[in-house]
């Protein structure tokens, strides 16, 4: 971890995972800052209630969590659960809620981005979309996250002589965690955010949740309706699981 991380709140830790209680507002303005000052390199993932069941199973998973540098609650079932628990965290921080507002404070800063996921072709069409929205916002280069190991230092070397101040890395938990905590020294790229599947909503090839549905903590209804096949166990067992892993955490701290 770098000194930077001295501005970020203090951590809490849920569940057995580090999590800073942050703001959407925190965030934009400490990860922007960080990387314009260069004061990285900084890891920051997040976390929901799926991300924290693997964490319990991945031993590996959970160490990278607990090393990266700011974990923020991306799921509602998070924000809730930590409050029942006794944890002051203030928000959900989606970026998929936020992100256009993220490359306006960039643009504003002069703080560029490299986008690093999903299938061949969707990072470039959300880089085109975002640099439609905001205007003088600098992307410095796009690669898809599907590629072998004999590949990676190439796709590595490409980013770091691209000198991007940030890089969104959208592969999906845990191989995007693995892959930053390998590469990002390496890198010398200020900030390294991993962002799951946020590109595929801004290529056009996921559908969002109704605002309403996400203020309500719903959006995870709304995906498993669109991938019943896909997203059963996730949602409908893992949900579950999470609940009980949150009732036994309580009842173990009453003790």
């Amino acid at each position: 971890m770098t000194d930077s991380t001295s501005t970020f709140p203090r951590p809490v830790t849920f569940l057995g995972s580090r999590l800073h209680p942050v703001t959407t507002r925190q965030f934009i303005e400490l990860t922007v800052e960080t990387a314009v000052s260069k004061s990285g390199p900084i890891r920051i993932t997040y976390l929901n209630a799926h991300c924290s069941n693997l964490a319990e199973d991945n031993a590996r998973y959970q160490g990278i969590l607990n090393r990266c540098d700011l974990v923020y609650a991306d799921g509602q079932a998070v924000v809730w659960a930590a409050r029942y628990l006794g944890a002051a965290v203030p928000e959900r921080v989606n970026a998929g809620d936020f992100i256009l507002d993220f490359c306006r404070a960039c643009a504003g800063k002069g703080a560029s981005l490299y986008l690093i996921g999903s299938a061949e072709g969707v990072a470039e069409r959300a880089a085109e979309d975002w640099r439609h929205r905001v205007p003088g916002l600098e992307i410095s280069g796009t690669h898809a996250g599907y590629f072998g190991g004999e590949d990676e230092a190439v796709i590595a070397e490409k980013i770091r002589s691209a000198r991007p101040s940030i890089l969104l890395v959208g592969m999906g938990s845990p191989r995007q965690e693995e892959w930053t905590m390998a590469w990002a020294e390496r890198l010398q790229v200020p900030v390294v955010w991993c962002v799951g599947a946020l590109f595929e909503y801004y290529s056009g090839k996921r559908a969002r949740a109704p605002v309403w549905m996400r203020r309500a903590g719903l959006e995870w209804l709304f995906r498993l309706v669109l991938e019943p096949r896909r997203l059963w166990k996730r949602y409908l067992w893992g949900n579950l699981r999470f609940v009980r892993r949150v009732l036994r955490a309580k009842r173990t701290s009453a003790r």
